[in-house]
């Protein structure tokens, strides 16, 4: 926003709102001579450069279609709305998932709660709206997780509007930025991985003669990306056209991505025209090739808050991601490859106990479908053992409605004897076409960040363990029975069972990420940083 040509003293800032025609109006109250504090009013600048957050999966607030307050996913901002959530969702069964997690039914929710901090408040002043509640949810926010992504959103709007300090009469940086940005701008501990120049103060100066008001824009995650692409596209148009028809000049946007929103906006970009309505991108900790958890957690179930709606085991989790190809864009693609200390090697894998060259005990392992995963992994329907999906466990609800005999059945699903497993490879063969879409593929003035932090482990690869030696060769070995935790027998010759564990995450990533993922951009962005706690 422009500087004041502000007197010296203790200040208050005093909205911004614009009336029908885009002029800046303010609104005061008088005080007595006594009160010192003075009131700060900023004009805003007639250019505008929006900022557009996009969430990672599970970000975005979810509502059964065309019901207000019919939660679909609604995820916990404290302590007592987790117990909530986990009470609600304690009972519910396999199929009652399904159908509730269901992308042709879910839409997404923009009315959860949105509570920046007073200056963030006060600078969405100039949003359409007549209460703070209104203006928020025009710009989005309440479409998200705010434990999340509130602070985030507030920090980027709070930053943005105050580049310099308002009292210097736009002369000197705010603490802030002095602080977190100038002062730390160093290759090494920013993790810069390509040659680094240092931000100048110049170009800041050039920076704040805009205005960048923050918008975040949900999407269905159950849904293909695809789709959510063309629904950011949709927000772009609408968000830009509205600061144009208040005369400002306003034409491009920067897109700030977590995790699966950057796959969203690598579509997005790839739509006629949208790639030039982009000023530029940054990425952060974006599952680039996808994650191994995504195979972990349809074999096992999910981990954390997630596992209350998508599924404590296997059953569970394939019964809502086997239906979803939002969530099947998370699997990894065929250009994934495990970093090691001997190079780069596929991401599944059995080890059990085996004789060495030398004639002693020593671990052994095998790799499990080598070459293209969704042949040999995600598409196979064989008796494999090491196979993503059990065709059993796809539709739940759909077999509970044959049961039941009724015409729900006829209605939501279709030829009664049509193959579970066609289902789920409909949904298999969108992730796949979205991977193709975007293979290599960025916007030119893209920035992007990752974790490679050690101690926030990922699953890099995924590992079935089992500690003895094993009868016959393990390609061999039939599946006997699964706990869907992650527990497995396996019968090899003469009936001789064998149990294998799916070990913990060891890769260093964000926890779900892994480094080999969040750095693939590499090659095709302007600069991206590996980021570790200190």
């Amino acid at each position: 926003m422009t500087r004041p040509a502000a007197a010296a003293g203790p200040m208050r800032l005093v909205p911004t709102a614009w009336d029908e025609v885009g002029n800046d109006v303010m609104q005061s109250v008088l005080t007595g001579k006594s009160m010192k504090v003075r009131a700060l009013c900023l004009t805003t600048p007639d250019v505008v450069i929006p900022i557009v957050f996009v969430p990672g999966i599970m970000g975005t607030r979810l509502k059964v279609k065309g019901r207000i307050k019919d939660a679909a996913w609604f995820p916990p901002d404290g302590g007592w709305e987790s117990l909530v959530l986990a009470l609600r969702h304690i009972g519910r069964t396999a199929a009652d998932r399904q159908r509730l997690l269901n992308p042709a039914t879910t839409e997404v929710d923009d009315d959860g709660p949105a509570f920046p901090d007073d200056i963030s408040k006060t600078l969405l002043g100039f949003a359409p709206g007549k209460t703070d509640a209104e203006r928020i949810k025009w710009r989005g926010w309440g479409q998200l997780h705010a434990s999340s992504y509130l602070s985030i959103l507030s920090l980027l709007e709070s930053s943005m509007a105050l580049i310099f300090d308002p009292a210097s009469q736009g002369k000197k940086l705010t603490s802030h930025w002095q602080d977190l940005v100038m002062s730390r701008q160093d290759a090494a501990k920013l993790g810069a991985q390509k040659p680094f120049k240092p931000l100048q103060e110049r170009q800041l100066q050039d920076a704040a003669e805009f205005l960048y008001p923050v918008h975040a824009v949900g999407y269905n995650w159950l849904q293909s990306n695809k789709v959510s692409a063309q629904r950011l596209a949709s927000e772009i148009e609408r968000i830009t056209a509205y600061y144009r028809s208040k005369g400002r000049s306003c034409e491009e946007v920067i897109v700030v991505t977590h995790s699966m929103g950057g796959l969203v906006a690598r579509a997005c970009a790839q739509l006629p025209e949208m790639a030039e309505r982009i000023l530029g991108v940054v990425h952060g900790v974006m599952p680039a090739i996808g994650a191994p958890a995504t195979y972990k957690r349809i074999r096992a179930g999910f981990e954390g808050i997630g596992q209350v709606v998508l599924g404590r085991n296997g059953a569970e989790c394939t019964a809502v991601m086997a239906n979803a190809p939002g969530p099947l864009e998370l699997l990894p693609t065929a250009q994934y490859k495990t970093w090691t200390n001997q190079g780069e090697r596929h991401w599944l894998r059995v080890s059990y106990l085996g004789i060495g060259q030398r004639g002693l005990p020593e671990e052994m392992e095998s790799f499990l479908g080598e070459g293209d995963p969704y042949a040999k992994i995600y598409l196979n329907n064989t008796a494999d053992w090491w196979k993503l999906i059990r065709e059993d466990l796809v539709n739940p609800a759909g077999r509970e409605d044959r049961e039941r005999n009724t015409r729900t059945e006829r209605a939501l699903h279709g030829n009664l004897r049509r193959p579970d497993f066609d289902r789920y490879a409909q949904n298999l063969q969108k992730a796949s076409e979205l991977h193709k879409l975007i293979h290599q593929r960025y916007h030119p003035r893209t920035y992007a960040y990752y974790a490679a932090d050690p101690q926030r482990p990922s699953w890099n690869e995924v590992q079935w363990k089992c500690p003895v030696s094993l009868p016959d060769d393990i390609k061999t070995a039939k599946h006997r029975d699964d706990n869907l935790n992650g527990e497995i027998f396996l019968a090899f010759k003469k009936d001789i069972a064998r149990r294998f564990v799916l070990q913990d995450p060891s890769g260093p990533g964000d926890g779900t990420v892994p480094a080999e993922s969040g750095a693939a951009p590499t090659p095709y962005v302007l600069q991206i940083s590996s980021m570790r706690e200190n």
